[in-house]
């Protein structure tokens, strides 16, 4: 399996993969989000993909937050059906991880997850829950990748 940045050509096939684990309302809205890593915005995504025998078979997006340059954001985790359970998805977490770290000014990275993926974002990569929302308790979850120490 390889890892490497989503070419502009490969939207639709990340978002079918959207398509299989949501719905077709849920395909339209990640191709359009997709696309935005291809725009001239001020603060673009970045999305890689998994490749395995020349077909993606996952995807994951991060993007640096407005709300503070030091605070990174991972989400569209999306494995397709077919290769769930093999690694794929903590290949992607990984692979996001360490690119975040290269970051000169990184020190927290977020995301959101259910039930069980919350407690496997929290024993795999040391996430932890700042805060439960909405009706299916999404788990807005944090990891704190700062280099130095914080004087206060």
């Amino acid at each position: 399996m390889k890892i490497r940045l989503l070419k502009k050509t490969e939207i639709s096939k990340c978002a079918e993969i959207v398509r299989k684990n949501y719905s077709k309302k849920w395909e339209k809205t990640s191709a359009a989000e997709l696309k935005s890593m291809f725009s001239n915005s001020a603060a673009n995504p970045i999305y890689y993909v998994a490749e395995e025998d020349n077909k993606i078979i996952g995807f994951i997006g991060f993007i640096q937050s407005w709300m503070d340059y030091n605070i990174y954001q991972i989400f569209w985790v999306n494995v397709d059906p077919s290769k769930q359970r093999q690694g794929v998805g903590k290949k992607l977490v990984a692979k996001v991880i360490s690119e975040i770290k290269k970051k000169k000014n990184a020190a927290l990275i977020q995301l959101s997850a259910t039930l069980p993926n919350s407690k496997y974002y929290a024993q795999h990569f040391g996430f932890k829950t700042m805060e439960l929302f909405g009706p299916e308790l999404h788990h807005l979850m944090t990891l704190s990748i700062l280099k130095k120490n914080i004087r206060q």
